[in-house]
């Protein structure tokens, strides 16, 4: 009887419209526009590419000199890519390659003192402007020290030459630091809590006074535990999968880089999908409100859950941890988010622990209580 009981309340939530879009396809199609919209944006706002820079010279001894030290610094890298990207040309095929934005900025040597030329600020711009101002400086020095010190000159010209570094980089995480990922943490956090969507749906079907099949349910001589346990998991195995399939779908279709470890990314969603179909099945069983009320709580609940774990203001989780951080401890898109947050940064596994150790909490809780609301209900007649 129970897998009869399970097969059957599968297959209504399969042909519900309703819940294939919010539980399946509404999640899908934010996740892409998601990447659509700033999925590449930490890499082209962020993260160092190669400068191209378009050198124009007079053909002057000291102009020569800054060709040769500019060529000099093209060769060095960051992250493997060179530093800049030089092309000796004429002005006038210059201005051309600036305009067309093929350049960032040209660099025009006139008796060997450069001068920029932008047509917008940023990150390219502000690497150009410090090389011209590092050489401007470099060369005040040797002309000060020649006419003052010449015997010092070529020590202090090995000096300008080399390069010393007393910082040692180190890694603090060998996580993925993209802060745009947040954004598909909340989105996988409100998928799990759409589930309430369904879950509310699900408890709608077994009240008698709400729905035809409702009526049938609590006629059949089955045990209730047994009925609202099959309800129960058939619901659960629709969200859960569409969750799983949400993950594999961000992790390697879009190739959005969540971090930590799949498996418990997914143990992740398997207890947020918890959470999601046992606070719909709550809402869904409270007495005296009508289905418009129960649904207006169940998108509140979903919605404005994930709106305070960041997903529709990014940021906006670190402001109420400010301010007010017992919100973000009680929110369970946010303690869902944390998890799968700590998972990417931290080395160890102890705030993924406590982060499971209250959606767990949550999830006996809502189960309990919905239960419990559920079981209890009886009717004069039918």
């Amino acid at each position: 009887m129970f897998l009869h009981l399970f097969k059957y309340r599968a297959k209504i939530s399969i042909r519900s419209k309703e819940e294939v879009f919010w539980v399946i396809i509404f999640p899908l199609l934010l996740g892409t526009c998601f990447y659509a919209a700033f999925g590449n944006i930490y890499n082209f706002s962020e993260m160092f590419h190669t400068v191209d820079v378009a050198v124009v010279t007079d053909n002057s001894e000291s102009s020569l000199t800054f060709d040769n030290i500019i060529d000099e610094i093209a060769k060095r890298e960051d992250n493997g890519e060179p530093l800049l990207n030089v092309s000796h040309t004429d002005m006038e095929t210059a201005s051309e390659l600036l305009e067309s934005g093929d350049v960032n900025g040209i660099i025009q040597v006139i008796e060997g003192t450069p001068n920029l030329i932008l047509l917008e600020d940023g990150l390219n711009q502000s690497i150009l402007n410090e090389v011209c101002n590092q050489y401007i400086h470099s060369m005040s020095i040797i002309n000060n020290i020649a006419n003052s010190h010449p015997e010092a000159l070529s020590s202090i010209i090995n000096d300008i030459s080399t390069d010393a570094s007393f910082i040692i980089e180190k890694k603090l995480t060998d996580g993925n630091t993209n802060y745009m990922t947040d954004y598909f943490y909340s989105l996988i956090a409100m998928a799990c809590l759409m589930g309430s969507m369904a879950g509310c749906n699900c408890a709608k079907q077994m009240k008698a006074n709400l729905s035809s099949l409702g009526m049938r349910k609590n006629l059949a001589p089955v045990n209730r535990f047994i009925t609202i346990l099959a309800d129960f998991l058939a619901t659960y195995a629709i969200q859960l999968l569409a969750n799983i399939l949400l993950v594999i779908y961000l992790q390697y279709i879009l190739k959005v880089n969540l971090g930590g470890s799949i498996g418990l990314i997914i143990l992740t969603v398997i207890i947020g999908s918890i959470i999601g179909v046992s606070s719909g099945i709550l809402i869904g069983s409270i007495p005296n409100t009508s289905d418009g009320t129960k649904v207006g709580i169940t998108v509140l609940f979903s919605l404005g859950s994930s709106f305070l774990s960041g997903l529709m203001v990014g940021g906006i989780k670190y402001q109420i941890d400010k301010f007010c951080p017992i919100i973000n401890k009680l929110n369970p898109a946010t303690v869902i988010t944390d998890a799968l947050y700590s998972l990417n940064i931290y080395d160890t596994y102890e705030k993924f622990g406590q982060c499971m150790i209250i959606l767990v909490a949550y999830g006996l809780v809502f189960c309990i209580i919905s239960y419990l609301m559920t079981r209890r209900e009886s009717y004069a007649s039918l």
